[in-house]
């Protein structure tokens, strides 16, 4: 059974492949909020539609983000009414370092024999004296399959971490004791 849904799903992923480049190109950046109060953060999206990418660049965050999460990679693959979809997602949740406004800066990536790059994008870091915890971007950890009419199917393709389910280790082997010497016994004439 596993089989064969993995064969499908790659026979589904090279269809997508081969149908999506008559489709245009498109690579584009989305963020959760333009506008944050300082201590909290925030989502940002960096999309290629309908192509393969190579070589993605990110902006430089260091000077004004830290970088809490990221880069997280996903791909996804939609069939709506026979019309094929791909895309590739590179997401970063960013906490800004200060207040003031600040430019997400272009990304890049390659896309075919093009390189393509997001806009540059605003985002306004307000001042937070009460210390207002926002309501945080909510990362989706699963992957979507559509196919016309039908319900979506999300499927989990996570792992148990097979180390805590592995029996520990046997204990290292002692050096083997010496037997106790036995004591001559003297006998007296």
């Amino acid at each position: 059974m596993k089989k064969g849904f993995f064969s499908f799903f790659f026979a589904m992923a090279f269809l997508a492949t081969a149908t999506a480049q008559d489709k245009p190109v498109k690579f584009t950046v989305q963020v959760s909020t333009d506008s944050i109060l300082v201590g909290n953060y925030f989502e940002v999206k960096f999309t290629l539609e309908n192509a393969s990418g190579q070589n993605f660049e990110a902006p430089d965050f260091k000077d004004h983000f830290n970088v809490v999460s990221g880069p997280n990679h996903s791909t996804s693959m939609s069939i709506v009414n026979g019309n094929m979809t791909q895309s590739m997602t590179i997401t970063y949740y960013l906490e800004p370092k200060d207040v003031g406004a600040f430019y997400i800066l272009p990304a890049s990536v390659k896309a075919g024999d093009k390189v393509l790059e997001t806009s540059p994008l605003e985002v306004l870091v307000v001042p937070n004296p009460d210390g207002i915890k926002q309501n945080q971007p909510r990362r989706m950890d699963s992957f979507q399959f559509n196919w016309g009419d039908m319900p979506d199917m999300n499927f989990d393709f996570s792992f148990p971490d097979f180390r805590n389910l592995m029996p520990p280790p046997p204990p290292a082997e002692e050096a083997p004791k010496e037997a106790p010497k036995k004591k001559k016994k003297t006998i007296r004439i």
